[in-house]
């Protein structure tokens, strides 16, 4: 199961966002169990439930510390079993919407396929995010030639 592609999808006035049909199909294999917690990026990432336990696997494999400590805090401390409704959607608490930078009158998400997981930004942060990407890329010439970047 990877996910592919970005779609801009607006909640509903309930809070809940429509998974979009593709990832619906890849997520079909695995039941409608998700997990949906932060991401370091200032968005939130879904993880199908199987995903999310080797996740968690590789997370315990952290000495206890600060760096783990604070790990659990991005990642652990925030996780929100979620399931996908008959209508396709999955909810977002205001704790989730807040953190994602949505107000009632700005309520678009983009839904980024990033392979084993999809992540979750607003508009206005994900072409921050896209933007810093190509200067960092652009940066890497090894890279760019390794995998022939277009």
């Amino acid at each position: 199961m990877h996910f592919f592609g970005e779609h801009f999808k607006p909640l509903d006035n309930k809070g809940r966002l429509s998974i979009p049909c593709e990832f619906r199909e890849q997520l079909a294999g695995g039941g409608n169990q998700l997990v949906l917690t932060k991401n370091m990026d200032g968005g939130l990432t879904v993880f199908p439930a199987a995903e999310w336990v080797e996740f968690v696997g590789r997370l315990e494999k952290i000495p206890a510390g600060k760096q783990r400590n604070a790990i659990n805090r991005l990642y652990l401390a925030p996780k929100t079993d979620i399931q996908i409704d008959k209508q396709g959607r999955i909810p977002l608490t205001r704790a989730q919407r807040t953190w994602l930078g949505l107000t009632d009158d700005d309520r678009e998400v983009v839904l980024v396929g990033n392979f084993l997981r999809i992540d979750l930004f607003n508009i206005e942060r994900y072409r921050e995010l896209v933007a810093a990407d190509v200067v960092l890329i652009k940066g890497n010439e090894e890279l760019i030639n390794r995998v022939d970047l277009p």
